[in-house]
C-alpha cells in the first residue's frame, strides 16, 4: 500500500545542515580530487569540511586550464580545467588569474601582470604575492614585458605544505635564471653564461636548465654561491635541429633533454608540431643515451614546469607518449586568434600524434597550460 504524501521521508533540501563529523567522514572517503572539488562546492558547510587535512589522494592526472572565455558577470570570473581522467570539463571561480598570463607549477599558478607577479593556488584560492618584476635589473629591456618577460616557472616544493621553497624562473631578453624565497624583498637573478635558457627544472636539491646549445647548466641556489652557474655538459652533436628544447627530472640522477620540432604547414602561417627528440643525461658519469621509450610514463610539457607522471593505474593517461600545449609565442603573437592551435599527444611508439581535448581554446595572453592539481 502506498505511503500518504505526509508520511513520506522529506526531500533532502537539508543537506547543509549534516552534522559537521559526519560531513568529515564522508570527505576522508574521498581520493579523486575531482569528486573533492564538487563535494566542496555543495554549500558553505561542505566546503568547511573540505580542507586538506581531510583529503588523502591519490595520484591524480594533471589538469589541462583553457583559455579564457569572455565572461559577463565581472564578480564571478571562473577558469576551466579540463580533465584528462574523466573528459569533463571543470569550472572553478577564479578572478585572480582573469585577463592575465599564467604559467604553472605543482598546482600552483604565477599570475604575470605587466609589472607585479604572484602565486596562486586555484582550488584552495591561497594567493602569495611576490615581489614587483622590475626588481630584476634587465626589467626595462623588454618592451612587452606581459609577453616577454617571464618565459617558465618551477617550484621547489609546495607552498601549500612547506614554507621552506623557492620560485624559480626564466627571464629578461636573454632567458635568464632567477629566483626569489620566502622573505626576499626582491628577486635575485643568477650569473649568465649568455646563452637563451630554454627551460629549468628543480632536481636533488639544484637547480638544473637547459639553454640553446643543448647545454644543461646547474645552480646551487641552497649552496654558499647562490647565484653562480656552470655548465654540467652539452647534448651531443646532430640533437639540436629542432626548435623548442624541455628539462625534465627523470630517474636515477638522470635528466630528460627534451627537442620539439616544430615547422609551419603551409603560406597561411599555420604552424604545428611534426616530432619530438628525447635524451638523457647520466648526472653521475656526464654520459648521454638516446630514449626511444618512456615505459609506463607520460611527459608533460608546454607552459607548465616539465614534469612526468607515472601511467600504469591512471585512466584516461597513456605510457610513452607526450602531452604538450602551445608554447610557441613567436608563431602566435602574430595571428588573429592566438596560441591555443598546437596541443595533442605524441606518441613515442610510432611518432603518431593525436588529439588530447577536442574542444578550442585560444588566446594570445594565456593558451592551454598544463596544472598539477593538488590540495
Amino acid at each position: 500500500m502506498a505511503l500518504p504524501l505526509a508520511a513520506l521521508p522529506s526531500p533532502m533540501e537539508n543537506w547543509s545542515e549534516l552534522l559537521h563529523d559526519l560531513l568529515v567522514e564522508i570527505a576522508k572517503k574521498i581520493t579523486s580530487i575531482e569528486d573533492f572539488v564538487s563535494f566542496g562546492v555543495v554549500c558553505s558547510s561542505w566546503y568547511a569540511a573540505a580542507t586538506r587535512d581531510n583529503f588523502t589522494p591519490s595520484t591524480q592526472i594533471p589538469w589541462l586550464m583553457l583559455a579564457e572565455v569572455e565572461q559577463q558577470n565581472e564578480s564571478e570570473l571562473w577558469r576551466q580545467f579540463f580533465s584528462l581522467s574523466s573528459g569533463r570539463i571543470f569550472k572553478v571561480i577564479l578572478p585572480e588569474a582573469s585577463k592575465i598570463r599564467c604559467l604553472s607549477s605543482l598546482g600552483w599558478l604565477l599570475t604575470l601582470g605587466e609589472l607585479n607577479a604572484n602565486l596562486l593556488h586555484p582550488l584552495l584560492r591561497l594567493q602569495i604575492q611576490l615581489p614587483d618584476l622590475n626588481t630584476f635589473q634587465d626589467y626595462d629591456e623588454i618592451e612587452n614585458v606581459e609577453q616577454d618577460y617571464v618565459h617558465k616557472m618551477v617550484l621547489s616544493s609546495n607552498p601549500a605544505v612547506t614554507c621552506d621553497y623557492l620560485v624559480m624562473v626564466t627571464h629578461g631578453f636573454g632567458g635568464v635564471l632567477g629566483f626569489w624565497r620566502p622573505g626576499d624583498v626582491s628577486w635575485t637573478a643568477a650569473d649568465r653564461l649568455g646563452f637563451y635558457i630554454y627551460d629549468l627544472t628543480f632536481y636533488k636539491d639544484k637547480l638544473y636548465a637547459v639553454d640553446v646549445r643543448g647545454g644543461v647548466i646547474v645552480c646551487d641556489v641552497n649552496g654558499p654561491n647562490p647565484t653562480q652557474v656552470r655548465t654540467v655538459s652539452i647534448a651531443p652533436d646532430g640533437f639540436l635541429p629542432h626548435a623548442q628544447l624541455y628539462l625534465v627530472g627523470w630517474v636515477d640522477d638522470t635528466l630528460l633533454v627534451v627537442s620539439r620540432k616544430v615547422a609551419l604547414m603551409n603560406d597561411s602561417g599555420n604552424y604545428g608540431t611534426t616530432s619530438f627528440r628525447v635524451i638523457q643525461l647520466d648526472l653521475r658519469h656526464n654520459k648521454w643515451s638516446t630514449i626511444n621509450n618512456l615505459g609506463k610514463r607520460a611527459l608533460f610539457l608546454g607552459y607548465n614546469s616539465s614534469f612526468f607522471v607515472e601511467t600504469s593505474d591512471k585512466v584516461g593517461c597513456k605510457g610513452n607518449c607526450i602531452y604538450f600545449t602551445d608554447d610557441c609565442g613567436e608563431s602566435y603573437f602574430g595571428t588573429p586568434e592566438g596560441g591555443g592551435k598546437d596541443m595533442g599527444i605524441f606518441n613515442m611508439l610510432d611518432g603518431s600524434i593525436e588529439p588530447h581535448f577536442g574542444g578550442k581554446s585560444l588566446s594570445h595572453v594565456s593558451p592551454p597550460t598544463w596544472v598539477e592539481p593538488s590540495f
